[in-house]
């Protein structure tokens, strides 16, 4: 692909445009230079031009009241994706422009709407009540983060506005590969570095005392951090990552936001796709190619398409198995302007892999265009038009297809993950200096790009925990885990249980408890506290040896009262079966509640969407507080009558008379 001038020396501002938005508000004053796209038939190209941008420097400098130097108004030329240039010009020498024979269609320039705000929004944040003003926007709490560098020059990083860095910190900001103590601030105030013989970040551990994320995390809640860590990326049941019971593990979850691209065909059908494409072109009157009777050709395999063939037409590529991210290799390889891939995987092609204008259509619309680029005898996209965001989508949120789901491998009897959160699409700083994409022959750098995965979702619950520590600085690590979960909410904007993208039923071995909601967690009324020593226990029951205990606890004299996983005072309540087991069976698991709702209360038990075979009962199943901090103990019995295939689940909540809902899935696995 060839842009001439440069076009994307400026690039930033146009993948912004895809990052943060269109908002079409660009209003000229009369004879006010304003920047316009401007569509030319390049057909028309007189001859003596050899080049596209000497055709467009010389339109300009015929204009009237054109300056000395055409160059002040030009400012890209382009001959790829679309025929015409972009230039500061005035009404009516914009008007003079638009009465030749060559000139096709006009948008003015674009300008970028900030989205950074979305997900605080889709949380329920507001600035002036809530979880945010109540806990003074997070002042005084010192957030940690282990990642693999840090770039401080980011505009997320700037102090302005920020409190002094609290004069409890004891931390280091340390020399480092082109990295200066002078680059802290009153907002990133410390940075050390860990990498000798560290490779990566993330680990595969069959025992919590070889994984060192899991020994480090012991060690941090036992000085009272609240420790949350990424569930994984690697889609398949029994991949959850980080699942130690004193960690908070989260997992993917989408937004109702999606980004897309509209078609027009030449017989009238409009349609609507997934589309990443950075840039705010308009295509129009090209020919639509499909190879029909060609397998390879249909599906756009490795070196199948002709040149002669495609270049310059929209290309449609029948995706089956195949990688989308081959086939836009193959398409731009031949020359062609754009592509449409069939496929119901709308994420079939990462943001960064968009190198020419492509949609992504899912089987209904894809059906239609394939009818009629095989019917018609000489089939056209009549327009294509790219960066819209839409909003509101159905079914939302739902779990991010590559989020690792449990069991927990190393102790399946603790429910993982704890919980999910936003975590595809989120706008995230970058290194400028790093092409996040490449377009054409042209390298795309941004200071912020849209990133997805568990690695996104994590920060945003530990930015809501560290709210909820403002709000209750005496809360456990435990108490803040618990109020989040309690409060989460399993299901979608139709009032469905939450299901993972693209395939299947949602269970909370996809989600845990739920979707975070940071409001409600402000106020959960009932948790579910541990400290120190209740893990300790919990290690104990897992008859570790004493060299195995030491390595996890650091010290050399602990004390034992065993407990096993389905003793601890989790918030969840999992029973794990498995081949050998007899029907029917069953299972008592105790737990412990405190009151940090109103003084007096009386929280009763309801049970929900309980299926067939899984018989539950609560004793007792209400519960009376008289004070606040006061502890009220129960046992949920589990009684399973039949076999079953997986995976069966309900939940429990107790709700008191102030509308306090305090709910807890309780999950039997078979695997």
């Amino acid at each position: 692909m060839e842009f001439k001038h440069g076009v994307y020396q400026s690039a930033l501002p146009w993948l912004l445009l895809l990052l943060l938005g269109i908002l079409n508000n660009a209003v000229s004053a009369v004879e006010e230079y304003q920047t316009y796209i401007i569509h030319m038939d390049h057909s028309q190209k007189p001859t003596p031009h050899l080049t596209h941008e000497s055709w467009h420097r010389s339109i300009l400098k015929s204009l009237s009241s054109s300056p000395a130097e055409e160059e002040e108004l030009l400012l890209y030329s382009y001959n790829h994706v679309m025929h015409g240039f972009s230039a500061r010009l005035t009404p009516s020498q914009l008007s003079e422009i638009q009465n030749s024979s060559a000139h096709i269609v006009t948008y003015p320039d674009s300008f970028g709407k900030l989205l950074t705000t979305y997900t605080p929004k889709l949380l329920g944040l507001k600035h002036h009540s809530g979880i945010w003003p109540a806990a003074s926007y997070g002042e005084d709490v010192i957030v940690g983060i282990l990642d693999k560098g840090v770039w401080p020059e980011s505009e997320s990083f700037h102090d302005e506005g920020m409190s002094p860095v609290p004069q409890r910190w004891k931390g280091k900001c340390e020399n480092g590969t082109s990295f200066s103590p002078s680059n802290c601030n009153k907002k990133l105030i410390g940075a050390r570095s860990f990498s000798k013989g560290v490779k990566h970040i993330g680990f595969d551990p069959t025992s919590y005392f070889t994984d060192p994320i899991a020994i480090g995390a012991l060690s941090a809640v036992e000085k009272g951090v609240f420790v949350v860590c990424a569930a994984g990326n690697e889609m398949n049941l029994k991949t959850v990552d980080n699942g130690a019971p004193w960690i908070m593990t989260v997992g993917a979850a989408t937004l109702d936001r999606s980004f897309v691209a509209t078609m027009t065909l030449e017989n009238g059908l409009t349609i609507e796709g997934t589309s990443y494409f950075p840039e705010s072109v308009f295509l129009t009157n090209l020919t639509l190619y499909y190879g029909k009777g060609n397998m390879s050709k249909e599906i756009c395999n490795d070196t199948s398409l002709d040149r002669n063939e495609v270049a310059g037409k929209v290309v449609l590529c029948d995706s089956f198995d195949s990688a989308v991210s081959q086939q836009i290799k193959e398409v731009e390889r031949v020359g062609a302007y754009a592509a449409i891939f069939l496929t119901n995987i709308s994420v079939a092609l990462e943001p960064e892999k968009y190198s020419i204008p492509s949609l992504i259509l899912a089987d209904a619309p894809g059906t239609l265009v394939k009818e009629y680029v095989t019917r018609d005898g000489n089939p056209k996209v009549r327009s294509m038009n790219f960066v819209f965001t839409r909003f509101g989508e159905e079914n939302a949120p739902q779990v991010a297809y590559f989020s690792s789901k449990g069991p927990n491998a190393v102790t399946p009897g603790i429910l993982k993950p704890d919980i999910i959160a936003p975590g595809v699409d989120i706008l995230a700083a970058y290194i400028p200096k790093k092409p996040f994409m490449k377009v054409g022959n042209h390298d795309l750098t941004t200071d912020y790009a849209f990133m997805s995965g568990t690695s996104m979702s994590t920060p945003i619950v530990a930015g809501v925990g560290a709210l909820l520590k403002a709000v209750h600085p005496k809360w456990s690590p435990a108490a803040i885990r618990s109020a989040l979960m309690t409060t989460a909410y399993a299901k979608d904007s139709t009032g469905r249980t939450l299901k993972p993208q693209f395939t299947g039923i949602g269970t909370p071995i996809h989600f845990g408890a739920g979707h975070i909601d940071p409001n409600r967690a402000m106020d959960p009324g009932l948790i579910y506290d541990m400290g120190f020593q209740d893990y300790v226990d919990f290690l104990c029951g897992l008859e570790y040896t004493n060299e195995q205990m030491r390595i996890i606890l650091n010290r050399k004299k602990w004390h034992c009262n065993k407990k096993l996983s389905h003793e601890l005072n989790y918030p969840s309540f999992i029973v794990v079966l498995s081949n050998e087991t007899t029907y029917p069976t069953a299972m008592n698991l105790s737990r412990v509640v405190t009151n940090v709702g109103n003084d007096t209360s009386v929280y009763k038990a309801h049970l929900e969407n309980i299926p067939t075979g899984l018989k539950i009962k609560v004793e007792p199943s209400t519960l009376t507080f008289t004070e606040k901090y006061q502890n009220q103990s129960f046992v949920v019995s589990v009684e399973i009558d039949r076999d079953f295939l997986m995976i069966i689940y309900g939940f429990l909540k107790w709700i008191d008379q102030y509308g306090h809902i305090v709910s807890s899935p309780i999950v039997a696995i078979n695997f």
